[in-house]
């Protein structure tokens, strides 16, 4: 089966009657071969690993084939004295045994098992009662000291035999003349592919294909189908030269093959429909190209081709369609050939013969997510793939890959994306036998939330009175997302700074922009942001009470009727309008709230007598300003904004465990940011706009709720007492917006009577340590972390803190002990950079170790292991703290015995990238603020002037720097 005409010899000749040894052009670059032979991608990559040799008895094993479930492989190998010829082999993969299945004389090739797992099928000349001469023959042949050039022998008396896996009950299925071989079964095993020449016997030869014929019997070589009974033969090729080799695809319904020329030259891959029809080639390499083999998939092929010179066959894949340039797969010296796939897709056979013409089979893993990337083919459907139960690298890799690939598009709260993944985690849940746990046995909770807004074509904007003037909608102005919607009858107009009121404290004195100020049923022209040139205590503390949101707020007490707000000509922030952001929804909101252009604003005040520059630059000194109204001035406005209601989808799954008391919920978010339009995008320059994939978050945690959930279900099967309680396993959605689906659930967890939750977010970078969150949500956190810790030599940082910005939250505030799994935050975080090419999956293999260990211990007996505790947050001291400012800094989150505050780096094109922050740096002083722990940071950050360089202390490799850095106001 899958014989190149005529093979290698140690001389390097490639020998077929119709044609000589042509010598491939020089290769013209080292990522892109293009030349007569055709062009393929030719840059080394790491497709196959971890390569090893199967086979060792004899000179020569090959064209080895795994049976369906993959535990045992069928091969031909000369390996027995007394026949020179080739015989088939069944090897045990678990054990390593290996029987023989044909006769023992004669020639055998191409073998393959039956589905059923009882029979095999192989090429045999067993029956020519010539057999005996010919192998004495070829004895003596071998024995001259000039070896002759090795061509494949078309002896016509090779036919189909099947037998059962103890090479017992032959039965012969093709009995015409001529050369029956190179057959395969179909998935289900009713059919049989077959090459054959036996046309060239049966029809009348005349002229060119008589003279080719007898010159060559592969001339007329064709793909044949019949019966796995071997009736019902039918002919699928009828092309002049070589058709051989077919294959199935693993779903049956196609058939690849390889095709010569009729000249016998050139070699090129083929597939069609398994009755022949829709014949296409998709290689185009003018070179050898033979022995295709399907990946489970389909999606693409693995051949091997002589593209790169006779004297090195190599493997190449190309797409099923034939559209993309094919990619090499192996770079070694010598002949590789003959490839298959494990039947999980996860492996590569194939057989390579050395200088010395010994030939053996190999085996390795396979990445099919790289070999996707490199074909630009989409990310496998996991379900379509064979996954297993146990937790493996190559079952994590298909789903990261799947959920952060470009058509997930960013994996959006609501969007269609996620009503695509959400379907598809729980067909898998259900068929590894795990029930809905939603509404009415359902998989699928749902929920509203509110998720853009849109202009209503009912806006408008005026001033009237003395100074009269029309607006212009997102040139002029534009409404807030959070305002009164409606119409606005004529009010005056009163400018009132920054907007803020602040008590006093005991270090403060009060703040307020209000006073002297008579705003009732009026419009107040605020500032944004507060005032910029005050001491860093005064902004830090002006800084809580500077949030828009807040300043709505203060001015509805003041009794204003709307809001008018400006950036001002020296915030340095331009005014962008044309697309409402959503910045949430105030319902209860009484007041009208509309961004103004500053040119609007400054026409406006120097009606009045006032410069806003003058005015805002006393401010931002800290002073305070006489009362500026803008006499015989009324805005009168429409505000229509429609609101866009969207359904968010949280998937949920429970394990049930006969006699249960409680149950253990295991959880991570499966929505992201979109193309940046939900939750807090940090994408900057031109990544704006683009898909957020989130690998690590939350791809990653996904990956683990599936893979948890499968081997839960497992275990259930085969060792139930193991399990003590119930599991249930959830892929919240909107976890971007604020943790809307697991605070949705959260409403009705106790009906469930959980223990304790367990949540995944952003699991895929481990580096040398895996955070552990929220232990002192328990009495028993710490003690069960220790001992898994010890059981899996998991390296772990366990912290206290409940309070976290993820799903273990909404769960903690209900009262379910919690326990966080992490793996640090990284400068692709929250950007479109955040990619499955940068997962450490055997990281992510390792923290679901870890993972397992905790929920073992929690479900292993029906005693409760851990009961909630109350804690008060450190967080919950700076409560309404808003991140206003900018650095791109990525904290460690292991600060333990740190004298400062330890980064591991900086985001991409961030201010902290730009100075030269590097991983590892300790930040020990920032803006003339000595830094000795994360709240020193926070402080600073917060009360630091935006858009204006300082100076930032650092320890690298202890030694202090100082660095010149430029914080950015957060758009």
């Amino acid at each position: 089966m899958k014989k190149v005409k005529v093979l290698l010899t140690s001389a390097c000749i490639f020998s077929v009657i119709s044609c000589q040894f042509k010598e491939a052009k020089p290769v013209k670059s080292p990522s892109e071969t293009g030349s007569s032979q055709g062009s393929f991608l030719n840059e080394p990559n790491a497709l196959v690993g971890e390569a090893r040799q199967m086979t060792f008895v004899g000179p020569k094993s090959g064209e080895g084939y795994f049976s369906p479930d993959g535990k045992k492989m069928i091969f031909q190998s000369e390996r027995e004295p007394g026949n020179p010829f080739y015989q088939m082999y069944v090897m045990d993969l678990l054990t390593g045994n290996t029987t023989r299945v044909s006769p023992g004389h004669g020639k055998t090739t191409c073998g393959w098992i039956h589905p059923s797992m009882t029979k095999v099928l192989y090429s045999s000349t067993h029956l020519d009662p010539e057999t005996q001469k010919k192998t004495q023959d070829e004895y003596e042949s071998r024995k001259k000291a000039v070896k002759a050039r090795y061509a494949w022998s078309f002896d016509d008396n090779y036919d189909i035999f099947t037998s059962d896996l103890q090479g017992k009950n032959i039965q012969r299925l093709t009995k015409e003349k001529g050369y029956d071989a190179e057959g395969s079964y179909s998935p289900d095993g009713q059919w049989i592919a077959f090459a054959s020449n036996r046309a060239g016997y049966t029809e009348t030869l005349t002229g060119e294909d008589k003279k080719l014929f007898d010159q060559d019997s592969s001339y007329m070589m064709d793909i044949y189908i019949m019966k796995a009974d071997g009736t019902q033969v039918k002919r699928l090729t009828n092309s002049k030269g070589y058709d051989g080799g077919p294959f199935f695809s693993a779903d049956g319904k196609k058939i690849t093959w390889r095709r010569f020329s009729p000249n016998g030259s050139t070699a090129e891959i083929f597939t069609m429909n398994v009755d022949g029809s829709d014949q296409k080639q998709i290689t185009h390499l003018k070179s050898m190209s033979w022995a295709p083999f399907f990946h489970p998939s389909g999606d693409y092929v693995i051949f091997g081709s002589s593209v790169l010179g006779y004297s090195n066959f190599e493997l190449f894949i190309v797409d099923a369609a034939g559209t993309k340039a094919p990619v090499r797969v192996t770079f070694d010296d010598g002949f590789d050939g003959l490839p298959v796939f494990t039947p999980d897709g996860n492996g590569l056979s194939w057989t390579h013969r050395n200088e010395k013409g010994e030939s053996q089979i190999l085996i390795a893993k396979w990445d099919d997510a790289l070999a996707r990337k490199l074909l630009g083919l989409p990310a496998q459907d996991p379900a379509l793939g064979s996954l297993s139960p146990d937790v493996r690298v190559e079952d994590v890799k298909k789903w990261v890959y799947y959920l952060s690939s470009p058509e997930m598009q960013g994996r959006g709260t609501g969007t269609g994306e996620e009503k695509v993944y959400t379907e598809k985690l729980a067909q898998l849940l259900k068929s590894w036998g795990l029930e809905g746990a939603g509404p009415k046995g359902s998989f699928f909770q749902t929920f509203e939330f509110t998720s853009g807004v849109n202009l209503g074509a009912q806006n408008s904007l005026e001033v009237v009175g003395s100074y009269a003037k029309k607006f212009e909608l997102s040139k002029d102005y534009e409404p807030v997302s959070f305002s009164k919607t409606g119409e606005f009858r004529e009010a005056p107009i009163v400018f009132a700074g920054y907007g803020i009121k602040a008590p006093a404290s005991d270090k403060e004195v009060e703040y307020n922009s209000y006073k002297g100020l008579d705003v009732k049923g009026k419009w107040v022209m605020v500032l944004t942001d507060l005032p910029a040139d005050i001491s860093p205590a005064r902004r830090h503390y002006l800084n809580l009470y500077s949030r828009l949101q807040h300043k709505v707020t203060v001015a509805k007490n003041e009794g204003a009727v709307g809001i008018l707000v400006i950036n001002g000509p020296l915030s340095g922030v331009p005014d962008k309008f044309g697309k409402v952001k959503f910045e949430g929804s105030l319902s209860e909101s009484t007041l009208g709230v509309l961004r103004l252009s500053t040119s609007a604003a400054t026409d406006l005040l120097k009606y009045a007598g006032h410069d806003l520059s003058s005015l805002q630059k006393t401010l931002d000194k800290g002073g305070s300003i006489e009362a500026v109204s803008i006499p015989s001035a009324y805005v009168k406005a429409k505000i229509d904004l429609q609101f866009q209601k969207s359904q968010g989808t949280n998937v949920i799954a429970k394990l049930p465990i006969k006699g249960a008391k409680s149950a253990v919920l295991i959880g991570a978010h499966g929505d992201h940011l979109g193309f940046g339009q939900f939750g807090n995008s940090l994408a900057r320059g031109a990544e704006v706009g683009r898909p957020h994939y989130g690998a690590d978050d939350n791809a990653s945690g996904v990956s683990g709720v599936m893979e948890l959930a499968h081997y839960y279900a497992n275990l259930k099967k085969t060792a139930p007492h193991k399990i003590q309680k119930n599991l249930y396993f959830a892929v919240w959605s909107g976890e971007e917006l604020g943790n809307l689906g697991s605070s949705h659930f959260a409403k009705e967890a106790v009906k469930h009577n959980l223990e304790a939750y367990i949540n995944m977010d952003m699991i895929g970078r481990l580096k040398d340590r895996l955070f552990v969150q929220g232990l002192g949500s328990a009495d028993n956190w710490t003690r069960i972390a220790e001992e898994v810790g010890i059981r899996t030599a998991t390296p772990m940082i366990i912290q206290e803190d409940p309070y976290l910005p993820t799903d273990s939250l909404a769960l903690y505030m209900a009262g379910i002990p919690t326990a966080n799994f992490f793996t640090g935050s990284h400068g692709e975080y929250h950007t479109p950079r955040d990619v499955a090419d940068l997962i450490n999956y055997e990281g992510v293999v390792k923290v679901l170790n870890a993972v397992q260990g905790f929920t073992d211990l929690l479900t292993d007996s029906k005693v409760q292991m851990v009961k909630y505790v109350k804690v008060a947050s450190a967080q919950s001291k700076m409560e309404g703290r808003t991140f206003r400012v900018y650095l791109g800094t990525i904290p460690d989150y292991s600060q333990e015995g740190v004298k400062g505050v330890r980064i591991t780096g900086a985001s991409k094109d961030s201010p902290g990238e730009v100075a030269g922050l590097k991983d590892k740096d300790i930040i020990t002083e920032f803006d003339g603020t000595k830094i000795e722990n994360l709240y020193d940071y926070v402080y600073t950050l917060q009360s630091v002037k935006p858009n204006k360089e300082t100076t930032m202390k650092v320890l690298r490799d202890g030694k202090s720097l100082e660095l010149k850095i430029t914080p950015k106001l957060k758009e």
